[in-house]
């Protein structure tokens, strides 16, 4: 946050809560404290503030650290959301013999179509029974 969204944050925390003052020297402390964190971040973390534990004001370093776990809990819920990154060994064999692999998977995909071929045959699968005289 900057020092102009800081000095709004504080007024309006000033208005929710009277043992917060706003003067010049506060506003300057707060912006250094939340510079890091955003706006939405920082609201957030002062109404869990004031939700949890209204008989204590709120400071710029207790909203700073609760502001910084919002942005850890946003974080994780987007990452939670988020299919994972297929991952992709560059050093792995297939990506250093493309050409010898599909070679290979060609030959096994015509030695397992023969393998299904003798073994549909063997199971009777031209439609007579086994045991049937023909």
């Amino acid at each position: 946050m900057d020092l102009q969204e800081t000095i709004l944050m504080l007024r309006w925390l000033s208005n929710v809560d009277a043992r917060v003052i706003f003067t010049e020297p506060a506003a300057e402390m707060w912006a250094h404290a939340l510079a890091p964190i955003e706006a939405s971040e920082a609201k957030q973390a002062i109404l869990d503030h004031y939700r949890t534990n209204d008989q204590f004001p709120a400071t710029h370093a207790g909203i700073r650290k609760r502001a910084l776990a919002v942005r850890d809990t946003r974080e994780a819920q987007q990452r939670a959301i988020e299919p994972p990154k297929a991952y992709k060994n560059p050093l792995s064999w297939r990506a250093r013999n493309p050409e010898e692999w599909d070679r290979l998977f060609e030959e096994g995909r015509q030695q397992g179509n023969a393998e299904r071929a003798r073994n549909g045959r063997a199971s009777g699968s031209s439609g007579a029974r086994v045991g049937d005289a023909a």
